[in-house]
């Protein structure tokens, strides 16, 4: 048999088997000797799901009869591979492959699926910023230097920088998207008429509930598992993967410091007066106890390396309800406990996917009064701002009195428009100029109409922003997909020049 045939074999299989599996769970498989990291195992020969894991502890359901394509595949690559191996035509002989890597191009098999190819698109973009740019600084330094002796061989740093592609980082500032209880995302019909309404608009990003009242969706956390506090109403890995392959942002709300569920399990970690032990609050936690702190740290941990792209804390700070009781702690001593908990989800990020991003909502009011609000709050944004990727007001202007926020004729914009400018410009202020640049708001798609929500995208890109996502309890966008598609022109500075 000819090689290049044999080669055409080897390449189908392999493409079968990395779409059969998804991308994700196979991951780049350049060498041979990797196969010893992945067990492919049935339960059964029925046509019963049986579970295949592989290449970094993913795992996935998939029927029988997948599974026997996959395998019938490996065993085709392998019985190719005595046979003749990969010619040098196509790869180095050093790099002896089982499963090729995706940059081989052969003639005439598959191409590229449409996630593959945005990605290779993404990737060239970058070489070619890259390039660009280490050639106008060659052209520059040759130019200044033109009669310095010339290097016969590059440096080991040179070799270093031509070798070695950029990393691809996805800016989460300019995302724009919508928010989904665990319940719509349980709902197979109305999650997928929403995602393709939110494409067809032109959003990107999908906030979605993973905590509150528990994990909200399969979980295995020890703790949450053990207290009964895991709510299984969807299979997180599996959402996740089937946004990406939409190229879809996906953000996972996780309410944070207000978890009546949990105090109810765990009564001793709510929060209590420094000095006689008296409770303060019934149903928020003190966001400074370990036990609790360890519990809400198991969930995240799975959520960060189930792959998702962000996570956003919510009710990230004291009790607005019982401020007299909760007085008897300063804005300091409240911050200092809020920190404690942004800091272990930043390390445990950190530990279990780091490239996923932090996340903070934050009341609105900090853009207007800071002071007197974080004394109340312990929303400490300028102290914790180091600590995370992104930060997000929630400019929702129902949540302003009609007093004394904004006055007609006064205040450029209807009031839609105003309140949320206002809310920007003041955490722009609050934050510097550096800091600002993770600000991402939540805006309001509750109780309006298309011109509100036109007005609220026009403030966010006046003030100098790039994205936001909606809030709407019961998840009914009608005005906000009129709002994206009716879209102002975005400034140039949202246009990130390589990629995403």
């Amino acid at each position: 048999m000819p090689t290049q045939t044999i080669d055409s074999i080897r390449i189908s299989c392999s493409l079968a088997v990395r779409q059969l599996l998804s991308e994700d769970v196979l991951g780049e498989i350049p060498h041979t000797q990797q196969i010893v990291s992945s067990s492919l195992h049935s339960t059964s020969e029925t046509e019963t799901p049986v579970r295949i894991m592989a290449f970094g502890g993913a795992v996935r359901p998939f029927p029988f009869l997948k599974t026997s394509m996959v395998l019938t595949a490996v065993v085709t690559m392998y019985a190719l591979q005595f046979l003749s191996p990969v010619t040098p035509e196509v790869v180095s002989s050093k790099q002896v492959a089982l499963f090729p890597p995706s940059y081989w191009v052969m003639p005439n098999h598959p191409s590229q699926t449409p996630v593959e190819k945005r990605k290779t698109e993404r990737i060239e973009r970058l070489h070619s910023a890259a390039e660009d740019a280490s050639n106008a600084s060659a052209s520059s330094e040759s130019s200044e230097s033109s009669e310095a002796p010339q290097e016969t061989e590059p440096s080991e740093a040179s070799q270093a920088s031509s070798s070695s592609a950029p990393d691809v980082v996805i800016r989460g500032d300019n995302k724009r998207g919508v928010f989904l209880t665990a319940g719509s995302v349980a709902r197979e019909k109305f999650f997928n008429e929403t995602v393709e309404k939110l494409l067809a608009a032109g959003g990107d990003t999908i906030v979605m509930d993973v905590k509150g009242g528990g994990a909200l969706f399969h979980s295995a956390a020890p703790m949450a598992n053990e207290i009964g506090l895991v709510r299984n109403l969807y299979d997180l890995p599996a959402i996740i993967q089937k946004l990406h392959e939409k190229n879809i942002y996906v953000i996972g709300r996780f309410v944070a410091i207000k978890d009546e569920a949990y105090v109810q399990k765990k009564p001793d970690t709510r929060i209590k007066h420094p000095v006689t032990g008296k409770v303060l609050n019934q149903t928020w936690i003190d966001p400074s106890n370990d036990e609790a702190i360890q519990y809400n740290m198991e969930i995240m941990c799975e959520i960060a390396a189930a792959g998702i792209d962000e996570i956003n804390l919510d009710y990230i700070r004291f009790s607005t309800a019982e401020f007299g009781a909760l007085g008897v702690f300063t804005g300091e001593e409240k911050a200092d406990r809020v920190e404690k908990f942004i800091k272990a989800a930043r390390d445990t990020i950190d530990r279990c996917g780091p490239k996923t991003k932090l996340g903070l909502s934050t009341y609105a009011i900090l853009g207007w009064d800071y002071d007197i609000n974080v004394r109340t709050l312990g929303q400490d944004v300028r102290r914790f701002a180091p600590l995370v990727d992104i930060i997000s007001p929630m400019a929702y202007p129902a949540t302003f009195t009609s007093e004394g926020y904004y006055i007609p004729g006064k205040n450029p914009g209807p009031r839609m428009y105003w309140l949320v400018y206002r809310t920007l410009t003041g955490y722009t202020k609050l934050l510097g100029p550096e800091e600002s640049k993770k600000i991402r708001p939540w805006i309001q798609g509750y109780g309006v109409v298309n011109k509100d929500m036109s007005d609220q995208i026009r403030a966010v890109y006046d003030a100098g922003f790039c994205g936001f996502q909606v809030w709407n309890a019961n998840n009914n966008y009608g005005p906000t997909y009129v709002g994206l598609k009716n879209d102002v022109k975005r400034p140039d500075v949202c246009i990130d020049p390589a990629l995403l």
